[in-house]
């Protein structure tokens, strides 16, 4: 059965078209019906389970017995899952939606996870709540009337939460948000709008004059915020200019005393280069004579 179901995990991820996926998610889902015996469903459905538990690490980041990803696809489909089966029981609903109570209350789990599931499960399901009452309020005025859709038994699910936030390993910011569940489950148990929210009534009646009075200071105050802010930018101002009036007189101060320096300086004198003389040699000037006697014995004996 797991081989079976570990192909039709992979024969519906290879399908990436939508409506054909969709098609044939729902196919993979009515083969249940084949099955005769409820043994024989129970066992499929708990190998699909399985094979989507351990082949989902391939496409899930995390790896780990059972994804945050699966996690966060059943808590996002769990309720519209029961709202589309149709005939399910408030006790069913309940022991439907234990095992992600019981998440909520795990140590190990991110609290990305745990804000995910609490407001995809019973934040939605206390939205519902509200609307329907306000809905009906504004119709008819009748909250006594029987809703159509799917029902829940919001004094077992408070009781439930409860439970899972009294436990001593529940981090405390996590059991402030389980209590304020809670809270609201129990006003949904009582018929009230778990999100109504009352204005508060004012201890001391205001008068007209008090009105005026009112709306003259907070023009004047915001008077005086405009005249502030251009206060504030006069003084950013002229900081600016000051500050560029400073590093320009600063500039200019080194220039004069670089100027100072070179002028005070003591003038360099440079040493005189000694150029020697040459020192003709004397065999070199006898041969040279040499030479010239040679060249006039020549021209003798010519004449």
């Amino acid at each position: 059965m797991l081989r079976l179901c570990k192909g039709l995990h992979y024969v519906l991820w290879m399908q990436d078209k939508m409506l054909l996926q969709e098609e044939l998610a729902d196919r993979i889902s009515q083969l249940q019906l084949v099955f005769t015996r409820e043994e024989e469903r129970v066992l499929f459905v708990e190998s699909v389970f399985r094979s989507l538990a351990k082949e989902w690490n391939h496409i899930d980041r995390w790896h780990k017995s059972f994804p945050d990803g699966l996690k966060f696809h059943f808590a996002a489909i769990i309720l519209d899952e029961m709202d589309n089966a149709g005939g399910i029981t408030k006790k069913q609903i309940t022991a439907c939606l234990k095992p992600f109570a019981d998440l909520l209350g795990i140590r190990g789990i991110s609290d990305y996870l745990f804000d995910s599931v609490s407001e995809e499960v019973f934040a939605t399901i206390l939205h519902q709540k509200s609307e329907e009452i306000a809905s009906k309020m504004d119709t008819d005025g009748d909250v006594n009337e029987e809703s159509t859709g799917i029902q829940f038994d919001y004094a077992a699910l408070g009781k439930m939460l409860f439970d899972i936030g009294k436990k001593p390993e529940t981090i405390s910011k996590r059991r402030r948000k389980l209590y304020d569940l809670v809270k609201r489950f129990d006003m949904a148990a009582k018929g009230c709008d778990p999100y109504h929210f009352e204005p508060p009534v004012p201890e001391i009646e205001l008068t007209s004059k008090d009105i005026e009075e009112a709306a003259l200071k907070l023009k004047k105050l915001q008077e005086e915020v405009v005249l502030e802010r251009q206060r504030m930018k006069l003084e950013k101002r002229k900081s600016r200019m000051n500050d560029r009036n400073d590093n320009k007189k600063s500039r200019l101060d080194g220039e004069e005393e670089h100027d100072e320096e070179e002028s005070t300086a003591p003038a360099i004198t440079r040493p005189k280069k000694i150029v020697k003389k040459s020192k003709v040699h004397r065999s070199g000037s006898r041969a040279k004579n040499r030479t010239k006697f040679g060249s006039k014995i020549k021209n003798r004996k010519a004449h």
